[in-house]
């Protein structure tokens, strides 16, 4: 989910798009039939009419954000933030383009920058949980756990009515290791919104820690129904690797290397996977290839445990091909 959007339990036919919550005038009729397009999903359509619009008024910074919002419904985060700086650069006041700018800089791995974006949303928003919702997101991807938490909890506090303010702590907890709390989180994430694939994911994140499996399981092919995604073949492939269903397990993880072929995560879970099913030349190869990535990526963690896995095979040669 690239965009913090309402809860179902809250969305209704009468909802007006994120852009037209943060203004207090009407829009142009153009921009009013391309809000409620965004509204039915229509993002390319959408994206149509706020081009026709924008070529005859460039600065219209209430377009402006819709079109990025439009680029960023599609996946195209990096037009998403050229749309919303020249909303700023029309608006310096328009606190929801910088949080929607901090949304997209943070999907383009520029996380410090995110953070100071929310920052400056905050600052002219006080109240708004979006903006504490995404910049509880680049706080978890710089890591900074404490901070993370504090902007979940902020942005529970002024909507609790949101899914995406309990799935975001739900993962916080992750993180942090209190598991419970976690599912806790993610279980009323999912109360709000039942087709939330990251409350899903994150809860399955949950029960591997707790050892759940079959649960664990069944939350990943949830959250691939909702939204088919790499990582979720990965999960899908630890927890099967853990409850014993080897031949599927591998069916999962080959999916994700196919897609993520230059992670050491995911030879090293086909390592152990081809272990169990006595493939030990085959286990070697991705231990190796697992350790490749990972000296790369310069984990000396997982290389230090792809090395050990590979020196338990050298030790005990054996299996079948």
């Amino acid at each position: 989910m690239k965009r913090f959007l309402f809860a179902a339990a809250i969305v209704t036919s009468a909802t007006l798009s994120l852009a037209a919550i943060a203004r207090a005038d009407s829009p142009a009729p153009d921009v009013a039939k391309a809000e409620a397009l965004y509204n039915k999903g229509q993002f390319k359509e959408s994206l149509t009419i706020l081009g026709a619009y924008l070529a005859q008024h460039p600065k219209d910074a209430t377009a402006l954000v819709d079109r990025g919002d439009d680029y960023e419904a599609l996946g195209d985060s990096k037009s998403a933030v050229a749309d919303y700086s020249a909303a700023i650069a029309v608006n310096p006041d328009y606190a929801y383009a910088y949080a929607s700018r901090c949304d997209s800089r943070d999907e383009l791995g520029q996380h410090a920058e995110a953070v100071d974006d929310c920052d400056k949303a905050i600052a002219l928003d006080p109240k708004m949980a979006y903006a504490y919702r995404a910049r509880a997101r680049a706080h978890l991807n710089l890591n900074d756990l404490p901070a993370a938490l504090a902007d979940a909890n902020n942005a529970i506090a002024d909507n609790s009515d949101n899914a995406y303010g309990y799935e975001i702590r739900c993962r916080v907890y992750v993180d942090t290791g209190d598991l419970d709390k976690a599912v806790t989180d993610c279980n009323e994430a999912i109360r709000i919104d039942p087709a939330i694939e990251e409350g899903y994911y994150q809860r399955g994140r949950a029960e591997i820690g707790q050892k759940k499996w079959d649960a664990a399981i069944a939350d990943f092919t949830k959250a691939e129904t909702i939204d088919p995604g790499p990582n979720g073949n990965y999960w899908l492939a630890l927890a099967r690797l853990n409850s014993g269903d080897y031949a599927t397990g591998l069916e999962d993880v080959n999916a994700y290397i196919a897609a993520k072929a230059d992670d050491g995560d995911g030879y090293y879970v086909l390592a152990q996977l081809q272990l169990k099913l006595g493939h030990t030349a085959e286990a070697k190869t991705a231990a190796q290839d697992a350790l490749k990535h990972y000296r790369i990526d310069n984990d000396q963690a997982g290389a230090q445990k792809a090395q050990t896995l590979i020196d338990s095979m050298t030790a005990k040669p054996g299996g079948t091909h």
